[in-house]
């Protein structure tokens, strides 16, 4: 083809026809361009392909990685509540005359309101994975990439009452085991070998009438609300992510 376009300068030049050279000169100039211009679009046109690809394959593992996330989200939330049922019920004790709601807080329920503690978050690791890796960034739809910033505040969040409710248990809570009750009673659900069949019973409702345990059990009471709530933000903002995720795929 090159041949041919210059064989054909060739012999306009030779014939002396400068305004035919001209004219085909400029014919030949515009094909040129436009032959850029198709190959530029045809580049382009690939790399929107392949920028597509990877964000569907992004968004496929965003949204697996969610579902299961909700699902975990569901299950801890259900624990928290639970937990403050059991903390509700055990500071009430003192105010109950009825001497059969009493002695419904057990070893096993004691052992709940003041030992047990979720410090478990949502998996999020495709997310965390993605942002570290600053693959985010292949997610055009704009309502997304805001939720996942909302998402991650709100995740954040969560996280920091996780750790105030777990300094508090450790600094102060923990106390009561050691100081207010027979721990050893409540080892028979972990060790079942250990003989305490002498060991003195204890005085739940006794225990429960001290101010400083009603208060501490009361201080995990607000930190758990509080919990539950930063839970069900967190959940609710996985949901709207997933009902998006899923309208993006499905476009």
């Amino acid at each position: 083809m090159i041949k041919f376009f210059r064989h054909t300068r060739k012999l306009l030049i030779e014939k002396n026809q400068m305004g035919k050279y001209f004219k085909y000169a400029i014919g030949e100039i515009l094909l040129v361009v436009i032959g850029i211009l198709i190959a530029l679009q045809i580049n382009n046109w690939n790399e929107n392909r392949k920028s597509s690809i990877q964000e569907i394959s992004v968004l496929k593992s965003l949204r697996d990685n969610l579902q299961q996330a909700e699902e975990q989200s569901k299950a801890l939330i259900n624990r928290e509540i639970e937990l403050k049922q059991i903390l509700i019920k055990s500071i009430n004790v003192a105010s109950e005359n009825n001497r059969s709601y009493k002695k419904q807080i057990t070893d096993s329920i004691f052992k709940i309101a003041v030992w047990d503690l979720q410090r478990d978050l949502p998996t999020l690791t495709t997310y965390l994975n993605l942002k570290n890796t600053n693959q985010l960034g292949l997610i055009k739809n704009k309502l997304i990439s805001e939720k996942f910033t909302q998402l991650d505040f709100k995740y954040n969040r969560l996280a920091d009452i996780l750790d105030d409710r777990l300094n508090v248990q450790e600094i102060r809570i923990d106390n009561i085991s050691e100081n207010n009750i027979n721990f050893i009673q409540l080892l028979k659900f972990e060790i079942p070998e250990i003989n305490n069949a002498n060991e003195v019973s204890t005085d739940y409702e006794e225990i429960l009438k001290n101010k400083k345990v009603r208060n501490l059990l009361g201080m995990k009471l607000t930190l758990t609300k509080d919990i539950i709530d930063r839970r069900l933000e967190l959940d609710t903002e996985i949901k709207a992510l997933l009902k998006l995720i899923n309208e993006q795929l499905q476009n």
